[in-house]
């Protein structure tokens, strides 16, 4: 919190009596579907719906005010108009609320007026040392917790990836699409206009938290950049941090004010900085995912020597142009690599030029000879990460099994890129990520997997991942 020693932030993730300011019986309000986000979500805890006129709502007694709740409450989410929000967030500071969530928006990002009345806000949460999520958010999901207050009610699987989201839109975009990748999601939280608790305050708590293994973030703006690059360095020393940074033209800073009150600064300068710290960083919310979950399921590998296994050479070709600006090499195989591939297709001159990438072409259709070769790619010591594609078919099965088997034989790092769409992969999405293998659709993310996996084993080893 800006302007304060460390606050426990732990009542406000993992909170056992919560408040909601705002409850009506309207489900076309944000009161209304945060309490069902609560309830839906399967919270354990106990809840406080509050409205001045209504009884119940949702099968929960409605109370009239923060004063009439029997006990004290660790959360408040506060579910009112932007001028209501600062006089509930004081009656949470009198009354003892360890934390609270503000979904209103009309602050500074409005202009001159909202900006001042922000000022009263953060005041009012200052003064009681409260730390505040918002104002101008989606809210916050903590899977580990059961503690669902967006007001989109959702269930999403559990994981061991955290997103701090500046964005509401890009924030549900990034729980979709990891939802799609068949990723579970840890932590959300929605920082809006990170009045007193920005993107370095949420990754101070994530740096400690047991069940986040990864972190994603995605940034428009912040006030305190420095401050949040900083931090993001130091705890991508410790676990990995993905930064998708959006606002890339002078254009798109007029919009960033207006949205959460925050300047886009320069895009470069984020990224340079960021690169400086050993933060990997991202062009899309698809890349965000796509880093995370390789990052989530596989270990990281001892160097930055990329082997691909193909039937089809365009994918290869794809991830090759985005690897190598990445700082990955795609190194040449030892000839006792290259003795024993020739060995498994079975014929002294195979109608494939024998070197990596390896394109087994029609040879390549077979299981037994795909997982075959992947074991010979593994076993090279030139290699330190495999990927593996292979493209989706009626007759022919994606050799699931051998690929697994391989991975767990040389302890390699594998990511596998099936060639089809997510209806026609799912079964084997579900198979392989079950035992820690990744599996993409499509080149591009592939690639930008394999590159966070080698970013960030490079950073372990002490090295660079790439030269400038």
């Amino acid at each position: 919190m800006a302007g304060t020693g460390p606050v426990d932030l732990r009542p406000v993730f993992y909170p056992k009596r919560v408040a909601v300011f705002g409850v009506t019986n309207t489900p076309d309000r944000v009161g209304y579907n945060v309490l069902e986000s609560i309830l839906h979500g399967g919270f354990t805890g106990k809840v406080y719906p509050i409205h001045p006129r209504h009884e119940q709502v949702l099968g929960c007694k409605v109370y009239k005010s923060l004063e009439d709740v029997p006990e004290p409450v660790d959360l408040a989410v506060i579910c009112l108009n932007q001028y209501a929000t600062v006089k509930a967030v004081e009656s949470c500071g009198r009354a003892g609320v360890k934390g609270v969530i503000c979904n209103a928006g009309g602050y500074r990002e409005t202009g001159d007026v909202g900006h001042d009345l922000e000022k009263c806000l953060i005041a009012a949460a200052e003064k009681y040392r409260l730390p505040m999520i918002g104002p101008n958010t989606l809210g916050m999901i903590n899977n580990d917790g059961n503690f669902y207050s967006t007001f989109y009610p959702l269930k999403i699987p559990a994981g061991k990836v955290s997103i701090i989201s500046q964005s509401g839109g890009i924030g549900l975009t990034t729980i979709h699409m990891a939802i799609d990748e068949g990723i579970g999601i840890n932590k959300f939280i929605g920082v809006g206009n990170c009045s007193n608790l920005g993107f370095a305050d949420c990754l101070d708590y994530l740096e400690n938290d047991d069940s986040t293994a990864v972190i994603g973030v995605f940034i428009e703006g912040a006030a305190d950049a420095g401050r949040f690059v900083r931090t993001a360095g130091r705890v991508a020393r410790k676990k990995p941090v993905v930064v998708y940074k959006a606002g890339r033209l002078a254009e798109a800073d007029y919009y960033t004010q207006t949205h959460t009150g925050s300047s886009a600064g320069s895009f470069q300068l984020y990224r340079d900085i960021l690169h400086q710290h050993g933060v990997f960083t991202v062009n899309s919310a698809s890349e965000l995912v796509a880093a995370c979950k390789a990052l989530a399921l596989q270990p990281l590998p001892g160097g930055n020597r990329v082997g691909i296994l193909t039937h089809t050479a365009g994918p290869s070709v794809v991830m090759i142009d985005h690897l190598a600006p990445a700082g990955c090499v795609i190194p040449p195989l030892h000839e006792e690599t290259v003795s024993r591939v020739k060995q498994i297709i079975g014929s002294d001159n195979p109608p494939v030029v024998l070197k990596n990438p390896l394109d087994a072409a029609g040879l390549g259709f077979s299981r037994p000879t795909y997982g075959g070769l992947a074991e010979a790619m593994l076993a090279d010591d030139n290699v330190d990460l495999l990927l593996a594609v292979y493209c989706l078919h009626k007759t022919w099965e994606l050799p699931a099994i051998e690929l697994i088997n391989a991975h767990k034989k040389y302890k390699k790092p594998l990511i596998v890129n099936f060639v089809g769409n997510w209806q026609g992969c799912r079964a084997d999405q579900d198979f392989m990520q079950n035992a820690g293998v990744p599996l993409y659709t499509a080149p591009e993310k592939t690639a930008v997997a394999a590159a966070a996996l080698v970013h960030y084993g490079m950073r372990r080893k002490g090295g660079n991942d790439r030269d400038d």
